[in-house]
This record gives structure tokens, C-alpha cells and sequence, in this order.
């Protein structure tokens, strides 16, 4: 357990936080990560591969079984805490938390991926401290580090830091190896061509969990227009030195208008090469803005059936998604651009951190809701864009469209305020 937050071991609940494990399962050496919210429910992450929801009795069933706690001693406080419960209900309880933990703990792919509302982890419809995780623009490492112990004493448990092509790659190992001091899972995204192997190797030594890089197509042509000159080659050699080095690699799928209708065969290309988890985001416009259009922005209308053509894909790959907000297309620049920056969030249970700490919602206007090098995380997660951003998720998006369909789970596709809008003035409300 790490020692930036001493987990209680008494029968109290345990306070909402990230508390840090680390012990054997059998054979295997495991890094388990407690989520608690304040609602008492939680999240178990093993691995930094998968999770489970918790409720409050999970939770601290889960704690005292991670803490190496009897099991008379368990039952005892979790009799105490939640009475009426029988002997037997506490007992049998005990026994699934137990499996739960053994099951978490099999070896296999490290890469949380979490759709909202899908098949894995749904936890907004709960009281949540903070986001799961948060996209870091990197910066200077004293400031990066604090912004890291920042994030996990407000209870986030993973950080991705978005590679910039302007800042020194040198100090990228040395921040990962900060984050991993702390005890969070820690991934990179970049565009190939920014890092070096000897970069990647690095950061892999110093405790890195996952590498995304942009893919934007199967045919090297098609993906150099996009990603800069010899990047093809690049991201496929970085997806190999991934499996040498047992590092999980991401493949970060643009949506536009020369892909869309190509997923089945990106997915399956990048399937050959071993990679099973995508990040899909769409670069859309409204269904009038003919300008951006023509740039290669996908129009609103087109969300429903690209959605429908990438669950397909993935149940017919057996590839592993995640949805990141649509991002609004911005006609002050160009598609490369935009598509090199990638999405500002890499999934709705996420938010952005700008360089000098910054905090923005996965989704609407480019609002800042504070800044974590200066402001508390309450004033943060307090903030009117948070609580905006909450509403809209908590409110009802599905029609009979397109019902179903991961994409809508978190807001209407098609509905310009839903998306993450960084264009001058930030147009969507």
C-alpha cells in the first residue's frame, strides 16, 4: 500500500480516496487500486486492467480482505455496520468479494477501458468524488508532480499525459515514474512520430501501463496525410516494441470522412498486430456546416451509423473500445491538426488537465473549472461546468433512433452540446 494514504484498519468505513495495494493472488504479484466514493459504493481496479463496482458493504468487505484481515473479523464489523444482516448473507458476501478479488487478479490485457453505461463500469449513475481518470497535457515535471498528488488525493486513480511535440520527450520517463511513485496507473498518448524507442523503453522501465498511439488508417498513404511523413511505419514499430517490452498499446482511431466507412478493416488490421483496444473519437460538425465538410469533418447525422458499424466491428474482431467524446470541428484550423491533437478526453468518465494544471469536463465549451495547482479539488468538482456537464449525463439521452447504441449512452451523438467544443468561443452550451 502506498504511502500517500494509509488505508484505516478498523471496522469504520473506510474515507473516499484511492487507496494503493500491492500483494500476491496465488502466484501472480497484483496492484489492486480501492476507489471509494462518497456514497460509500467504490471501484476495485486490478492490474489497472479491470474493475468491478462495489457497494459499500464490498467496499469494505474488499478492504479487509486486501489488508489481510480474518474472516471473523470482517464479518464481525460488517454485522455491526449494516444490521439487520444474518450471518449467513455476510458470509456468503464474503465468499463472492473473495472470488471477485481472485477473478480481478488473472493475468491478461492492462488497459482499463470503460464505456458509460456499457457492459463495464457505470458508475456516474452514483455519487462520484471525481472523475476515474484524467488526460494531463504534459509540462514541467515539478509542476507535473504536483498536479499528480493533487489528482490522487482527490481520489482519481489514472493519469494519461498527452505527449506534446514541443516539450522535451526526455522528461517523460521521470514523469511516469513520479506517477508511479504515488501508485497511479499511467499511460501516454502521442502521435508515434513524437517518441523515440529509446523514450518508450524508458517509460516502460520506469512503470508505464499503457501507450496510445494515433492510427488513423491500414494504408501508409492515408495515414501519413494525416499523421506527418513515415508516422505509418512508426506506430506500427511502436505497437511491436509495446509487446516486447509486455506494455499494453492503444490504438487512438480518428472518425472522418476517408475512414469512417473503414473501421471493419482498421480493426482488423490492427487486430493482426496483437492490438485490442481502440479509442474511437469523431471529428463532427453540424449537418449545415458545409466548410468543415469539406475539410473532412463528419456531419451530426452521420454518429448514428458510424456508431452502429464500430460496435459491429468490435463484437466481430473481439476487439476491445471506448468511445471518447465527439470534438467539434474548428474551421481556424486545419483536420490534421485537430486529429494529431486528438480528443480532449479519452472517454466520459474523464476529464482534462491543461499543462499548468487547468481542470476542463470531458465534454462542452472549453469552460475552466479551476485549477489544481492553486484551487481545492471541492471548488473544482463544485464548479458550474462540472455540475452542468453531471446534469447532462444524468439526463435521459436514448430515442428510439438509434436506441442502444454505446455512443449515446452519455449524451445524443448529434447534439452539438454534448460535444467537447474547443473552438473560439466555445459555441456548445
Amino acid at each position: 500500500m502506498t504511502q500517500q494514504q494509509e488505508a484505516p484498519r478498523t471496522s469504520a468505513a473506510p474515507a473516499p480516496g484511492v487507496y494503493h495495494y500491492e500483494q500476491l493472488v496465488g502466484e501472480w504479484p497484483t496492484r489492486f487500486h480501492l476507489r471509494v466514493d462518497p456514497d460509500g459504493g467504490g471501484l476495485l481496479l486490478a492490474n489497472a486492467a479491470e474493475g468491478a463496482t462495489l457497494s459499500p458493504v464490498g467496499v469494505q468487505m474488499a478492504q479487509g480482505v486486501l489488508e489481510g484481515r480474518s474472516d471473523e473479523a470482517i464479518i464481525t464489523d460488517i454485522k455491526r455496520a449494516f444490521r439487520p444482516a444474518t450471518q449467513e448473507q455476510v458470509v456468503t458476501d464474503l465468499i463472492k468479494v473473495r472470488g471477485m478479488i481472485v477473478d480481478l487478479a488473472e493475468p491478461g490485457d492492462n488497459y482499463p477501458v470503460t464505456n458509460l453505461g456499457g457492459a463495464g463500469i457505470s458508475a456516474w449513475e452514483r455519487q462520484l468524488a471525481a472523475p476515474l481518470r484524467a488526460d494531463v497535457v504534459q509540462g514541467e515535471p515539478d509542476t507535473m508532480r504536483s498536479i499528480m498528488h493533487a489528482l490522487w488525493n482527490a481520489g482519481v486513480p489514472h493519469i494519461t499525459v498527452s505527449v506534446e511535440p514541443e516539450a522535451e520527450a526526455a522528461q517523460l520517463p521521470r514523469i511516469v515514474e513520479a506517477a508511479g511513485d504515488i501508485g497511479m496507473i499511467t499511460g501516454l498518448r502521442s502521435v508515434a512520430s513524437w517518441l523515440s524507442d529509446g523514450i518508450i523503453h524508458e517509460a516502460a522501465m520506469a512503470g508505464l501501463d499503457h501507450l496510445d498511439l494515433l492510427y488513423v488508417a491500414g494504408s501508409p498513404q492515408e495515414h501519413d496525410a494525416i499523421a506527418g511523413e513515415g508516422d505509418y511505419e512508426k506506430v506500427l514499430a511502436g505497437f511491436e516494441q509495446c509487446r516486447a517490452l509486455e506494455l499494453c498499446p492503444v490504438a487512438e482511431v480518428p472518425l472522418i470522412a476517408s475512414n469512417a466507412d473503414e473501421v471493419d478493416e482498421i480493426a482488423a488490421k490492427l487486430v493482426e498486430r496483437g492490438v485490442t483496444n481502440l479509442v474511437f473519437f469523431a471529428l463532427v460538425c453540424p449537418d449545415d456546416d458545409e466548410q468543415a465538410q469539406a475539410a473532412g469533418a463528419l456531419p451530426a447525422r452521420a454518429l448514428p451509423q458510424v456508431g452502429v458499424l464500430v460496435e459491429e466491428t468490435a463484437e466481430d474482431s473481439e476487439c476491445r473500445y471506448l468511445w471518447a467524446p465527439p470534438v467539434r470541428f474548428d474551421n481556424a484550423k486545419s483536420l490534421a491538426e485537430q486529429v494529431r491533437a486528438g480528443p480532449r478526453t479519452a472517454g466520459d468518465i474523464a476529464m482534462r488537465v491543461e499543462a499548468d494544471g487547468s481542470v476542463f469536463p470531458a465534454r462542452g465549451a472549453a469552460n475552466c473549472a479551476g485549477n489544481l495547482t492553486t484551487d481545492t479539488w471541492e471548488q473544482i468538482w463544485s464548479n458550474e461546468c462540472f455540475a452542468r456537464y453531471r446534469e447532462r449525463l444524468q439526463a435521459p439521452t436514448r430515442c428510439s433512433d438509434c436506441p442502444g447504441l454505446e455512443i449515446c449512452a452519455a449524451d445524443c451523438p448529434k447534439d452539438p452540446r454534448g460535444w467537447s467544443d474547443d473552438t473560439q468561443g466555445g459555441e456548445t452550451q
